[in-house]
C-alpha cells in the first residue's frame, strides 16, 4: 500500500513474545491510520469490561499513511486506550519525531498487550526489536530517563534514537499520567501514561532503517507542497505562530472571550494577561523556536528561567494551553511559575490541563471552605499563589495522601468533597475543558459534549472555523464568516468539523498545518499520498465512520447520552469581557446534533446509520 509500511508490531508484554502483523488495506481505507485505525483495532480485541489499569487493556501506538510523507506537519502518532481517567475511549497525540523513526525502521504501529512482571523498555532498530530489562530506570523522570536511553543506545548503535517514555506519575498510576516523547512532546489526554507505566513499560526506544515509505504519486504531491508551502509563506496565522507560539492566542482569545480566568468564573483579567502573553514570554524567558519533523511553521518554544524560586534549565516552554490552566485559570501571573509547572508536569509526566483544572478546583475549595488546608497535605492556597500551584503539582506526582485524591482528576476530586464542588470541576465526560470557553464560541459547547473523549478542542476543528482562521470550506456548506455568539447552525458546523479532525487525527497531521487548506487541498494530499481515489463524499464518510466507532466505544464502555452535557459553569454568564451576558443554546444544539447524526433519543447511533457506515458489527455488540 501507498502511504504505509504495511507492518504493526505485537508485542506480549506477558509473555515477552514479539511479532509482525500485516495492515489490512480495507481498514486503511476506511479508518487511514492513528486514532481512527487505532480504534478499529481496538474495537476488534477488546474485553468491554476491561479495567484501564489491567494487563487487559490494550495499547496502541499508531501512525497514518501522512506520517513521514512529507506533507507539512505529517509527523504525528496516536495513542489509544480506555482511559483510566474518565473509563471510556482514551487517545492523545504527539507530535515530534518518534512517529517518523517508527515508519522509518517499518512500522506503522504498535499493539501492547499484556503486562511485564518487571519494569522493560522496548528497543527497536529497524528489524531488530527486543524487550530489555528497565529496572535502572523505573522511578525516574522522563527527562532523564531520555537522556540515559539515547546516551546508552547511541553508543550501542551509533545514533541517537527517538525516546517515548512514562515519569513517575505513569509508573504510580496517576491517572491523567502523559507520555512524554524526546523531553518535547506530550501524549498529554486521557491517561495514557498511566496506561503505559500499569504495563510496567517504561519507555519505548525506535532508531529507524532508513526505510521510505513509497507514495502513490511523487509528482502530484511535490507539486501540490510547493503551493501549500506558498501559502504558509504568506499566512498571518503561520507568522504569529511562529513569533509567539500558540501563545499568540492568548491576548486575541480574551479579545474575542475564548480564554478562561478564575476557573471559568470571569470574563477578562488584563492586568494578569500583560504579564503572561505572547510578547511577554518572548521577551522574558525564551531562547529559540523549535520545530517538528516537516513542519513550516516551529511554533514550539525552548525556554530558561535563569534565576529564583522557579529556575527553569533551557527546555520545552509551555504552551497556550498550559500558559492558560496554570495560569489564567488560576489567575497566576507570574510566567517563570508557569515554565516552572510545566517542566514538572513534563518530567513527572502529566496532563497540564487535568492539572491545572486540579488545582482550581482546591483553590475554589479552599476559598468556600469545603476544603481546608491540613486536608490538603498542610497546603494553604489561594488564586494567584504560584508557590502552592508548584506544591500541589509535586504531591499529585507522588500520589499519596491528598496527591492520591487529586490524582484521581478535577471530576472525582470534586465528588469525593460534596457540597457544590462537583459543579467547580468543569469537565465532560471527566475530561477537562481545554482553555477556551464555550460562551464565547457557542459551537464548543456541543462539540465538548459529543467529543470522542470527553472534552477536546483537538477532536473538532471548532476552533479554527469559529474563530475564522480557517479558509472557507463551502464545498461542506461551511463559508463562513460564522456568528461565535450565536448557536444558529452550530449543530451542523460541529459535526462536520469533528469528522473533519477525524480525519486529519487518523492521517496523522498537525491541525495548524491543515487548518489553512480547502476541501481540494485536503483531497489532493490524501490521494497523492495514498492512491486510495478518493472523492470528498468518501473522504468525509472516513472522518463521520470514525466518529461513530468512537461513540460506539463509548456506549460499549458505559457511556449515554445523559453524558452529553455542557459543564454547568458554562451555564453562567460572566458580567465583563467579550462575551458578557453570552450563554449557549445548549439544547437547541444537541437536538440538532441528534438529528443530523441521526442518533436516537438517547444518543446512541442507529442501526441503519451504522450500516450506511459499513458499521453492521458494532451495530450487533450494541444491540441496536
Amino acid at each position: 500500500m501507498y502511504g504505509y509500511a504495511g507492518k504493526v508490531l505485537e508485542v506480549n508484554l506477558t509473555t515477552g513474545d514479539i511479532s509482525t502483523g500485516e495492515l489490512d488495506e480495507q481498514d486503511c481505507r476506511d479508518y487511514l491510520g492513528g486514532a481512527g485505525l487505532g480504534a478499529k483495532i481496538y474495537l476488534d480485541r477488546f474485553p468491554e469490561d476491561v479495567d484501564p489499569l489491567s494487563p487487559e487493556n490494550p495499547l496502541i501506538f499508531m501512525t497514518g499513511p501522512w506520517t513521514g510523507s512529507r506533507v507539512p506537519g505529517g509527523n504525528r502518532f496516536a495513542a489509544v486506550a480506555r482511559s483510566p481517567l474518565t473509563g471510556l475511549w482514551g487517545e492523545a497525540s504527539c507530535g515530534g519525531y518518534f512517529g517518523v523513526e517508527l515508519k522509518a525502521a517499518g512500522y506503522d504501529g504498535i499493539v501492547f498487550t499484556g503486562a511485564s512482571e518487571k519494569p522493560v523498555y522496548l528497543w527497536i532498530n529497524g528489524d531488530d526489536v527486543e524487550l530489555r530489562d528497565a529496572a535502572d530506570l523505573w522511578g525516574k523522570e522522563t527527562y532523564e530517563t531520555a537522556d540515559i536511553l539515547w546516551g546508552r543506545l547511541e553508543e550501542e548503535a551509533g545514533k541517537k534514537p527517538k525516546v517515548a517514555a512514562v515519569g513517575p506519575a505513569g509508573e504510580k498510576g496517576v491517572k491523567f499520567a502523559s507520555i512524554v516523547h524526546d523531553r518535547h512532546h506530550v501524549h498529554g489526554r486521557t491517561g495514557m501514561g498511566a496506561v503505559m507505566g500499569s504495563k510496567n513499560l517504561k519507555a519505548v526506544a525506535v532508531l529507524g532503517a532508513g526505510k521510505k515509505t513509497e507514495i502513490a504519486d511523487p509528482d502530484a504531491l511535490k507539486e501540490w507542497r510547493k503551493k501549500v508551502m506558498d501559502m504558509f509563506a504568506e499566512s498571518i496565522v503561520v507568522e504569529s505562530l511562529r513569533a509567539f507560539g500558540t501563545n499568540a492566542n492568548l491576548e486575541i482569545g480574551s479579545m474575542l472571550g475564548d480564554v478562561p480566568f478564575k476557573n471559568w468564573q470571569i470574563g477578562e483579567w488584563d492586568e494578569g494577561l500583560a504579564k503572561i502573553n505572547g510578547p511577554t514570554y518572548s521577551d522574558e524567558i525564551l531562547v529559540k523556536n523549535y520545530a517538528c519533523w516537516a513542519c513550516p511553521i516551529g511554533c514550539k518554544r525552548v525556554i530558561k528561567v535563569e534565576e529564583g524560586p522557579y529556575e527553569v534549565p533551557e527546555g520545552a516552554g509551555p504552551e497556550y494551553e498550559t500558559i492558560c490552566m496554570l495560569g489564567s485559570n488560576l489567575m497566576n501571573d507570574n510566567l517563570a511559575s508557569i515554565a516552572k509547572g510545566n517542566e514538572l508536569c513534563n518530567r513527572f509526566g502529566m496532563d497540564t490541563i487535568t492539572m491545572g483544572e486540579v488545582i482550581a478546583v482546591v483553590i475554589e475549595c479552599q476559598e468556600k471552605g469545603l476544603l481546608k488546608p491540613d486536608e490538603c497535605g498542610g497546603v494553604s492556597i489561594g488564586w494567584g499563589d504560584p508557590e502552592g500551584i508548584i506544591k500541589l503539582i509535586e504531591l499529585t506526582a507522588s500520589n499519596e495522601g491528598f496527591g492520591a485524591r487529586m490524582a484521581e482528576g478535577s471530576r472525582a476530586l470534586a465528588g469525593s468533597v460534596g457540597g457544590e464542588a462537583p459543579e467547580m470541576a468543569v469537565q465532560v465526560r471527566g475530561l477537562d475543558l481545554p482553555a477556551h470557553d464555550p460562551r464565547g464560541f457557542h459551537g464548543f459547547a456541543v462539540a465538548y459534549a459529543t467529543s470522542v473523549r470527553g472534552a477536546c478542542h483537538c477532536a473538532s476543528m471548532n476552533l479554527y472555523i469559529e474563530q475564522g482562521s480557517n479558509v472557507p470550506l463551502p464545498k461542506l456548506d461551511m463559508e463562513g464568516p460564522f456568528d461565535e455568539q450565536s448557536s444558529v447552525r452550530k449543530a451542523y458546523v460541529t459535526a462536520r468539523a469533528q469528522e473533519l479532525a477525524q480525519i486529519f487525527n487518523s492521517a496523522v497531521d498537525c491541525l495548524f498545518t491543515v487548518c489553512s487548506w480547502d476541501e481540494d487541498q485536503i483531497l489532493d494530499a490524501m490521494n497523492a499520498v495514498t492512491g486510495f481515489g478518493y472523492d470528498l463524499d468518501s473522504l468525509m464518510a472516513v472522518g463521520e465512520r470514525t466518529w461513530f466507532i468512537k461513540r460506539g466505544l463509548q456506549f460499549l464502555f458505559g457511556s449515554t447520552g445523559e453524558d452529553d452535557v455542557m459543564p454547568p459553569r458554562i451555564g453562567v454568564p460572566v458580567e465583563e469581557g467579550a462575551h458578557t451576558g453570552s450563554i449557549p443554546d445548549f439544547d437547541l444544539m444537541k437536538s440538532e446534533y441528534y438529528e443530523y447524526r441521526k442518533l436516537d433519543a438517547d444518543g446512541k447511533p442507529t442501526r441503519g446509520k451504522l450500516e450506511e457506515l459499513g458499521l453492521g458489527p458494532l451495530a450487533d455488540r450494541l444491540g441496536v
